[in-house]
């Protein structure tokens, strides 16, 4: 499977972009980093999963958003995605503000 995930990342140029997990302060659970990244990601009306690999307990897979690919595992045991700098600010400071709101949410 690495070697799948490997090929994925080379052919979307993402072979030396950097995680979103590691963007983040060490506040983030795993599973507040996947539910706020996902409704970030759900709010650019272009994304569209490009490539995938999937097995019984989740997968990897390539998304593009505005011109952008972004690979993310998701999993029963993780969640990461890796994109290039730039999209990791971008994310990362919707997410923050998304998290702000949450209290507001009840």
């Amino acid at each position: 499977m690495g070697n799948t995930v490997a090929k994925m990342l080379e052919m979307y140029g993402l072979s030396t972009d950097e995680s979103l997990i590691d963007s983040l302060d060490a506040t983030w659970s795993e599973s507040e980093i996947k539910e706020y990244c996902w409704r970030v990601l759900r709010t650019f009306p272009d994304l569209k999963k490009e490539n995938w690999s999937t097995g019984i307990e989740g997968g990897d897979y390539i998304y593009s958003f505005s011109g952008h690919y972004v690979f993310i595992t998701d999993d029963i045991w993780s969640f990461n995605l890796i994109a290039e700098r730039s999209v990791l600010k971008l994310l990362v400071e919707q997410m923050v503000e998304l998290n702000k709101t949450k209290h507001y949410d009840i």
